[in-house]
């Protein structure tokens, strides 16, 4: 539950401004949708969409805790990631695909930071990581970004998809993520069936795949 009543009128005011904003895009209405979003950015930040997208993930994190100094400063996180994710897909609508990956790159890392920080669910509006992951699916990702969802994908039961991000890792640095690796199929081992089943992997694969690390890469 929400703690309170300031973050349910925070939440409730954010979901209604991403709500008017997703149904000016669904209506085609491009210019209108860009100068909501860039309204929206100085409102909660103080700058527009082009400064916005100059920003390191850790800058844009530093900005958003200087202007909401609250433990609850994930709520924002998420209406601004949600900003993000429009924004970039209006981008890619115009064929701008550097402009629209810049955004959804800055929208997952953002959505990771959010939902590892949250204590409790976060607001409906927060874009899911799936969605962000197909609009980078032409991106190679940071590796930092990758960590960040792997651990987040196991949090939340993912667990297929967190074994596909461990193995590009491995790919990247086979060293430096082979003991994560067991640690994570050794976690998998303790779950029970159902929960294997659930997170779309089965226990032969996790005993083969815990095998497969001991031969040489």
């Amino acid at each position: 539950m929400y703690r309170d009543d300031y973050i349910l009128r925070m939440i409730a005011q954010f979901g209604a401004i991403i709500r008017h904003i997703l149904g000016l895009y669904r209506e085609g209405k491009s210019p209108l949708v860009r100068i909501a979003i860039d309204n929206a950015y100085r409102d909660r930040l103080g700058v527009g969409s082009d400064q916005i997208a100059t920003l390191s993930d850790q800058q844009l994190l530093a900005l958003l805790r200087f202007h909401h100094r609250s433990e609850e400063w994930w709520v924002e996180g998420a209406y601004l990631a949600a900003l993000l994710t429009t924004e970039s897909r209006l981008f890619a609508d115009d064929g701008e695909a550097e402009e629209a990956a810049v955004r959804a790159l800055l929208a997952l890392q953002l959505v990771i930071e959010c939902r590892l920080a949250a204590p409790e669910d976060v607001p409906d509006y927060i874009p899911d990581y799936a969605v962000l992951l197909d609009l980078l699916r032409d991106y190679v990702l940071p590796t930092p970004t990758l960590a960040a969802l792997f651990t987040l994908c196991e949090q939340n039961g993912d667990l297929a998809r967190s074994e596909d991000l461990l193995h590009e890792l491995i790919s990247r640095d086979r060293a430096g993520w082979l003991a994560t690796a067991r640690a994570f199929y050794t976690r998998l081992l303790s779950q029970d069936d159902q929960v294997l089943d659930a997170g779309g992997l089965s226990r032969e694969e996790v005993l083969t795949a815990l095998a497969e690390l001991d031969q040489p890469g």
